[in-house]
């Protein structure tokens, strides 16, 4: 992706944006802010005094948040402490689909860092908690799946070692065990929030090309999640 061409913009207010990062492209790179990033690409779009209030790894795709003003930061932060964000992935996965069905439900480990790398301990680590709400065969993929995952915690790379630690590392994760025929597909599908004046939006991602084919169940999987999320409200 040419560093000139304009981010997907969801959402625009003077508080806050919504935009869909694209895979490989950093969120933010405070070592060097001159750097392509996700911060530097915005600012070249016109805007400025912006803050992350989360992050995804360069490696993954989709839906962040993005705050204009130090009283937005601080209202998302309050959110996100307090889990009131709701927030879905999608992940592609070294399993048959059979068996990645077999681990649809909750999940629960605790993780430690160590430099730029998350281990599941048996005790002394952080509580994550996730789960996996559906799975189903690549289409035309010979042992890969795509999971639905709801992201209960927000923990250094918790989606790729928890999944790893299932038994389903994500296909290109070499860091975790995935296999590096592939590149890593994750991707920030579904976020549903409150803004900072208060109202209630639930953002998903748009498609895009560098999306993998989905198996028909897994986008009625996210649309059942989606519109449950706009009821909640």
């Amino acid at each position: 992706m040419s560093p000139s061409k304009p981010l997907t913009r969801l959402f625009v207010t003077p508080h806050e944006l919504v935009v869909a990062k694209p895979a490989g492209l950093a969120s933010e790179l405070p070592r060097d802010a001159t750097a392509d990033s996700l911060i530097t690409r915005l600012k070249a779009e016109g805007f400025d005094n912006l803050r992350l209030v989360h992050r995804l790894d360069a490696p993954a795709s989709g839906l962040m948040v993005v705050a204009r003003t130090e009283q937005a930061a601080a209202h998302y932060s309050a959110e996100i402490a307090a889990r009131r964000w709701h927030k879905f992935y999608v992940a592609a996965v070294s399993l048959s689909g059979d068996r990645a069905k077999r681990l649809v439900g909750d999940h629960k480990a605790y993780l430690s860092t160590s430099g730029r790398k998350a281990t599941v301990v048996r005790s002394g680590g952080k509580p994550s908690f996730l789960t996996i709400v559906h799975a189903a065969s690549a289409p035309a993929t010979a042992g890969c799946s795509h999971v639905l995952v709801q992201l209960h915690t927000g923990r250094f790379h918790q989606i790729r070692v928890m999944l790893a630690e299932l038994g389903a590392p994500l296909i290109g994760d070499t860091v975790y065990g995935g296999a590096a025929n592939r590149a890593l597909y994750l991707e920030h599908v579904l976020l549903s929030a409150r803004t900072y004046d208060s109202s209630h939006q639930v953002w998903r991602a748009p498609a895009h090309d560098a999306r993998p084919a989905w198996a028909s169940s897994l986008d009625e999987a996210i649309a059942e999640q989606a519109a449950r999320l706009a009821t909640a409200g």
